[in-house]
């Protein structure tokens, strides 16, 4: 494990893929690019050694990995379109993330409200 400390305005990007679990083309990408920057670093290329010391990454390949499961073990021939596309639970998690956009509008047209949450750290609402 190792715990980093970033100041403020520090570059930073997140890319994610597989909310679909049968759809396995971004997962492979990314997981492919994490390789290619572990083998670069270790290799020496500067660029990529500033890019990793100087930037926030995050790196989620699999978003839905219960269903890249049930997609892969039944295989490519015998899966339809929906194969895997939902969570063990049931869930479509390209359809269910929280509408935090509304939260931020909501707050920042209350610029006197007492309740005023600041945009730069957003709670996921309850509901």
């Amino acid at each position: 494990l190792c715990s980093v400390f970033f100041s403020t305005g520090e570059p930073e990007f997140h890319y994610i893929a597989g909310a679909h679990g049968n759809e396995v083309l971004g997962r492979e990408l990314i997981l492919l690019l994490m390789q290619f920057m572990c083998q670069e670093y270790l290799a020496g290329n500067p660029r990529i050694v500033h890019l990793i010391q100087d930037t926030r990454i995050h790196l989620l390949p699999s978003v839905n990995p219960d269903g890249y499961d049930k997609a892969y073990k039944a295989g490519s021939e015998l899966g339809g379109w929906s194969l895997g596309r939902w969570t063990q639970d049931g869930i479509d998690i390209n359809n269910n993330f929280p509408d935090l956009n509304s939260l931020l509008w909501d707050s920042e047209d209350q610029k006197k409200s007492k309740k005023k949450v600041p945009n730069h750290h957003i709670p996921i609402p309850d509901w």
